[in-house]
C-alpha cells in the first residue's frame, strides 16, 4: 500500500518531468530521491503502481529482469501527484545518454539494444505488465565513467499517454492498455539507439495529428528500408514493425504466447554478432 508523504524539498522540475528531492523524516534524517510528476489523478494509476511495487525488483534479481527504483511514497502538490523514488544520486536517462555521450562501436549499440529489449520482454512475459507510456527517458542509468548500460531502471510508472512519436498510431485513450502500444514504443526507442540519436520531440498541441502520424509512418519506412544504415541490422525493425503490421482488431486476438514468441525472436536477433 503506497502512502502519501510530506516534508519534501525539491529542485526545479527538469524537461523529463522529474526533479531531485529529499524527504525529511521526523528525526531529522532524510532520504534522497527523485520526484516523477504526473497530471493523472491517483485513482487512475494506484492499482497499477501496487502491481509494480509487488512484482518488479528494485535490486538483486536476474540481470535480464526489468528493475525499477524503490517507490517510497506519493507526494501531492496542488492538482499534481508525484511518485517519490529512492535514489542517492541523480541518474542519467537514455535520451541524455544519446545526446551527450559519443557514439560507441556497433557492438556496444547492439548490446544496449538487447538489454532494453530484454527488459521489456521481462516486463510483459515474466511480470505480465505493460508500460503505460514508454519513451526513451523511461530508462535511466546510474551515472559513471563509463555509464554501465547493463543495468537500467525503468521509470515513468504513472506517466499519462500523450500524443508523441512513441504512441501507437491506433492508440485509443478510452480503451484498455494494449500490448502492442509497448512494442511500437520499443521499436522507436531501438531505432534511436541504432542511430545513437534521439528523435525530435514536440510538445503536445504543437503538431497536428496528421503531421504526427506522417512522422510515425515515415520513421517506420526509414528504419525498415534496405538503404538504412545504423548500428543494428534492418531485420530487427522489419521483425518488430512487421509484427505490428495488422489492423487493431487482429492484433487484439494475439494471445500471450504469440507475443512471447515475438519478444524471443527480437532478443535473439539482438544477440552478439559472432562473425
Amino acid at each position: 500500500m503506497l502512502d502519501y508523504i510530506e516534508n519534501i524539498t525539491q529542485a526545479p522540475e527538469a524537461s523529463n518531468g522529474r526533479s531531485r528531492a529529499k524527504r525529511i523524516l521526523k528525526d531529522g534524517r532524510f532520504i534522497k530521491g527523485l520526484l516523477e510528476w504526473t497530471p493523472a489523478p491517483p485513482e487512475v494509476f494506484l492499482h497499477y503502481l501496487e502491481a509494480i511495487e509487488e512484482r518488479i525488483p528494485t535490486s538483486g534479481g536476474r540481470a535480464e529482469e526489468v528493475h525499477t527504483m524503490k517507490i517510497n511514497g506519493l507526494f501531492r502538490q496542488g492538482s499534481r501527484t508525484a511518485i517519490f523514488y529512492e535514489c542517492e544520486e541523480s541518474p542519467i536517462d537514455l535520451r541524455e545518454v544519446l545526446l551527450k555521450i559519443p557514439k560507441p562501436p556497433d557492438y556496444v549499440i547492439r548490446a544496449l539494444a538487447r538489454v532494453i529489449a530484454t527488459q521489456i520482454r521481462s516486463l510483459h512475459v515474466h511480470f505480465q505488465i505493460d508500460h503505460t507510456s514508454l519513451r526513451t527517458e523511461s530508462f535511466v542509468f546510474q551515472r559513471g565513467k563509463p555509464v554501465d548500460y547493463t543495468r537500467p531502471y525503468l521509470l515513468d510508472m504513472a506517466r499519462s499517454p500523450v500524443p508523441e512519436i512513441y504512441r501507437h498510431p491506433e492508440y485509443r485513450p478510452d480503451g484498455e492498455l494494449a500490448w502492442f502500444y509497448q512494442v511500437w514504443a520499443l521499436m522507436m526507442i531501438l531505432s534511436e539507439i541504432a542511430e545513437w540519436k534521439p528523435l525530435d520531440l514536440t510538445k503536445p498541441g504543437e503538431e497536428s495529428g496528421v503531421e504526427l502520424l506522417r512522422r510515425k509512418l515515415s520513421r517506420r519506412r526509414q528504419v525498415t528500408s534496405a538503404e538504412w544504415q545504423s548500428g543494428l541490422p534492418t531485420q530487427v525493425f522489419r521483425l518488430g514493425f512487421g509484427f505490428l503490421d495488422a489492423d487493431r482488431e487482429t492484433l487484439e486476438t494475439y494471445n500471450r504466447w504469440r507475443v512471447k514468441k515475438f519478444y524471443d525472436e527480437l532478443c535473439e536477433l539482438l544477440a552478439p554478432d559472432e562473425s
